[in-house]
Parts: C-alpha cells; sequence; structure tokens
C-alpha cells in the first residue's frame, strides 16, 4: 500500500500504519491499574498474615505509589502482561516468607482475578477525542493497529465502549499466543500482517518500553504520549517527539 504523509507533533513521516498502545495511551492507564492493585494488595493482605511491611515490598515490587497513585513508567505494573505481573507479586510474597507453591497459588487467586477483571464503565476514561483522529487516518488510507499487554476480553470492551473498535484492522494483545509487547517482534508481524515495511510503522505509547521496542524493530517513527505511565524526560530520552494525544498524529493535507 501506498504511504501517506503523516505529522506527530512536529514531525513529519511518509507511513503506512500507526500502532498504538492501549493503556495510557487510548485511555487514561491511572484509573485503571492504580486502584486494581491496591483491591489486589488488599485481597492478598487478607489472605495471608502478611502486613504493611510487605504491602510497601509488594507496591515497590510491581513499581506503584499507592499515596500519589502513580505508576512508575518502567515497572512490571505498567509494563508487563499480567503472566509476568502473577510472578513479579508470587516473588514479592515468597521474599516475605511465604512458601513459593503457596505464594504462586494465593498470586493466582487473589491477584488474577482483580487485575483481569472486565473493566467497567467508569475504570475506562479516554485519553481526549479518540475517534476523530482514527477515523481521519482511517480516511486517509492508513492502517491502524492496536499492540497491549492486556487480555483481549477487556481490549475488546474498552474498544467499544469508546466506540473505535471498528476503527483497527488488527488488535495484539497480550494472553495472544506468541510474542507480546515489549518484544520487537510485535512490530514486525503487525508489518508483516499489514503487508508494510517496518519502517513505515509510526509506534505511539506512554512507556519506555513501548519507545524501546519501536527502536528495535526500527519502526520509523516512535511517539511518546505524556500524561501516562511514563514521566516526559523517560520518554524524551527514547522517543523521537512527545505529544499529549493522538489528535496530534494527522495525516497532512496534499490540496
Amino acid at each position: 500500500m501506498r504511504p501517506i504523509q503523516i505529522k506527530a507533533g512536529e514531525v513529519t513521516i511518509r507511513a503506512c500504519c500507526v500502532v498504538y498502545d492501549k493503556d495510557g495511551t487510548l485511555v487514561d492507564f491511572h484509573s485503571v491499574w492504580g486502584p486494581r492493585m491496591v483491591r489486589s494488595a488488599n485481597a492478598l493482605l487478607a489472605a495471608t498474615d502478611l502486613g504493611d511491611d510487605f504491602a510497601h515490598h509488594l507496591y515497590r515490587a510491581v513499581g506503584y505509589d499507592p499515596n500519589t497513585n502513580r505508576t512508575f513508567g518502567q515497572g512490571p505494573l505498567a509494563s508487563a502482561p499480567l503472566e509476568q505481573l502473577v510472578i513479579v507479586v508470587a516473588t514479592a510474597m515468597f521474599q516475605s516468607g511465604i512458601t513459593w507453591d503457596k505464594a504462586l497459588e494465593l498470586s493466582s487467586t487473589c491477584l488474577l482475578p482483580l487485575m483481569a477483571a472486565q473493566p467497567e464503565a467508569k475504570e475506562i476514561t479516554p485519553r481526549g477525542d479518540v475517534l476523530s483522529p482514527l477515523r481521519t487516518l482511517q480516511q486517509h488510507g492508513c492502517r491502524l493497529v492496536v499492540a497491549t499487554t492486556d487480555n483481549r476480553d477487556s481490549t475488546h470492551l474498552m474498544l467499544r465502549h469508546l466506540g473505535i473498535k471498528g476503527c483497527f484492522n488488527q488488535v495484539i494483545c497480550g494472553d495472544d499466543p506468541g510474542p507480546v509487547k515489549p518484544d520487537p517482534e510485535v512490530l514486525l508481524s503487525i508489518a508483516r500482517t499489514q503487508k508494510v515495511p517496518a519502517s513505515q510503522l509510526i509506534m505511539v505509547g506512554d512507556t519506555v518500553s513501548d519507545m524501546v521496542m519501536s527502536r528495535r524493530a526500527r519502526a520509523g517513527l516512535s511517539v511518546g504520549i505524556t500524561g501516562g505511565a511514563g514521566t516526559d524526560d523517560e520518554l524524551a530520552a527514547h522517543a523521537d517527539v512527545l505529544i499529549d494525544n493522538i489528535s496530534q498524529i494527522r495525516p497532512v493535507s496534499t490540496s
């Protein structure tokens, strides 16, 4: 397919396909995952004799500050698929005196159902107007893809709630078979499926992992979204350009 001129912030590139992270890019990250992590921690505390010291250790291990409801952009809660987060939490429990088998069982039964639960409407807060910029790119012949570490059921529910599910040519999720973010093979497989060169992909995300994945796949442009899990300084060190929301990614008029 023919590439089109696309402007992201102040950078213009010829591209065929834009790949979007979901949480922190299309929807607000903090309204979903921080509260879920707190509920999971409370469930683990209720199921064990572990106390506040364990809670502090757990939050550090996953990369979350309950006092500010902020997630660290380079931590597991921000970028790891749920199956990996289960291992991180089980490891924190083992380090706090729970046997490994019991830690795995508790992490699976207390954490996983809460973190993987279908999102409620109140949790799904769009990052500004997400429909209009997606439709505009689509109308100009650009392919659109979502790549997320969230599970498929939750991802489809969120996209339907936002009214944007039909905008995407492909959706890659954390519980799909095969590679998951931040493996660069995710972007390379998208390029193959969409029949476009990786150099004509634009990767848009709110974490350093998204940007590093993009660079390793030799994508054409790495676009960091501010206000998500990653800080501006973290993203600036790895992104080609920073923007506030996806409305700043738009086709360049040729008229």
